[in-house]
């Protein structure tokens, strides 16, 4: 602290007799310059080895940071190719995966539409097989009721006449008791009027 206190002490020194007598700043330059040139030449190689050394550093820093830089840029170009490469053939494959997919939807729209139409024509078939077989149905049905209405109109005509029959039949039978319960009155009659 001493030498350090020392060139500055001198110093002052220096610029209060500078100042006393009157010398010009230059005399002031070459007085600092007796008193701490030594000192301030070895500082300045100091300093300029150090000013060296530090731009050695920089520029080895630098070079340094170049290459990892333009290692990581290529690094980062060889992803981004990878990344956009990679999207191309996704994209590629989503669209080749939309088309697909949209031929199977117009493949089952038609095969629905022509299922759809084929039912409607089945259906429609269907419709008039099952009118046509009511209206078989419905013939045979009328023709089986009147084949039973002519037959039951035919034994309920047979049962009257028959009825008839029966009842001529019944009163010949009463005439005829009638005629032999007269004909036992008289022959009864005339027994007694006999004896």
């Amino acid at each position: 602290m001493t030498r350090a206190n020392s060139p500055r002490k001198k110093a002052s020194t220096a610029r209060a007799s500078a100042a006393q007598t009157g010398e010009a700043p230059e005399n002031l330059d070459k007085v600092r310059d007796i008193l701490f040139g030594g000192q301030m030449r070895v500082v300045d190689k100091r300093l300029a080895a150090l000013e060296e050394r530090f731009k050695r550093e920089v520029a080895g820093l630098r070079k340094e940071h170049e290459k990892r830089l333009s290692g990581i840029e290529g690094y980062m170009k060889k992803e981004l190719e990878s990344l956009t490469e990679k999207l191309k053939v996704e994209r590629s494959k989503r669209v080749d995966d939309l088309k697909a997919l949209s031929s199977e939807l117009k493949d089952g729209s038609k095969d629905l539409e022509n299922r759809l139409a084929k039912l409607g024509d089945t259906t429609s078939k269907a419709d008039a097989d099952v009118r046509s077989a009511i209206l078989e149905q419905a013939k045979s049905v009328t023709e089986q009721l009147t084949h039973a209405s002519d037959a039951l109109s035919d034994e309920l005509q047979r049962a009257v006449n028959e009825l008839r029959a029966d009842k001529l039949d019944t009163a010949t039978v009463i005439q005829l008791f009638s005629d032999m319960a007269l004909h036992l009155t008289e022959d009864l009659q005339a027994g007694p009027e006999q004896d």
